[in-house]
């Protein structure tokens, strides 16, 4: 795959970009920049009631370890409530100063076929503040800048052009990000069964993909913006 010097990434809650961890992890290992955005706190993501007043501390330190894992060079969490992130202006501002202090080469966001309305809100947002970014406004948020390429890397079943690519070298790894968090799989715990056939993935010859779908208003001018050997 075509190794970029930054990308950012989109999350919703803290673990949404796990996702797309084999990608995250293969660019970290190649040198890349990984800066992740989590937009909420996450602080719905809790199973036992004494949890209710320490789960959104409990999934920042889950977030560290899945930084360490995978490589991501910096998390900004911009603390909206779990099950409350929309399309507002106070949002818009805050991402559109993220894309201006770090002008990514690449900014992988979520799609809209997805029941969470945290992550469906996530892509109304996205064509308006990738547009907005790059406009002479907001002069004490940033320099205007316009991210050249946006990927949708969840809930965009259906939708194409996709990019298809190869991550089983970094399958394990991936694996072990899912179950670094631990207040989620209690919660969710076919993730473990799920995690254990993964991290052996490898030994026992199978292959692991990602899909990323092009964000519809993507213009792109060259082939070669496109991850090198990925299957379209």
């Amino acid at each position: 795959m075509r190794t970029f010097d930054r990308i950012m990434v989109w999350g919703a809650h803290p673990d949404d970009e796990i996702i797309m961890g084999g990608t995250i992890a293969a660019q970290a290992d190649a040198g890349c920049e990984v800066v992740v955005v989590t937009i909420s706190r996450g602080d719905a993501g809790y199973c036992r009631p004494e949890w209710a007043q320490t789960i959104a501390e409990q999934r920042r330190e889950e977030a560290a370890a899945c930084d360490r894992i995978l490589g991501i060079s910096e998390r900004v969490f911009l603390g909206w409530p779990d099950q409350g992130v929309r399309h507002d202006w106070e949002l818009t501002r805050r991402l559109i100063e993220q894309l201006r202090r770090h002008r990514p080469q690449a900014l992988f966001t979520l799609g809209p076929e997805d029941r969470n309305r945290d992550h469906s809100a996530v892509f109304e947002m996205t064509d308006e503040i990738v547009w907005q970014a790059g406009e002479d406004i907001l002069a004490d948020h940033g320099t205007p800048y316009t991210v050249p390429l946006v990927f949708i890397y969840h809930g965009h079943a259906g939708m194409g052009p996709s990019i298809e690519v190869d991550v089983t070298p970094w399958a394990a790894r991936k694996a072990q990000a899912w179950l670094s968090q631990t207040t989620q799989v209690e919660m969710l715990p076919r993730i473990r069964e799920r995690m254990a056939k993964l991290a052996q993935l490898q030994e026992q010859g199978g292959v692991e993909t990602e899909r990323f779908v092009i964000y519809p208003r993507v213009v792109l001018s060259d082939f070669p913006a496109l991850p090198e050997g990925a299957d379209a």
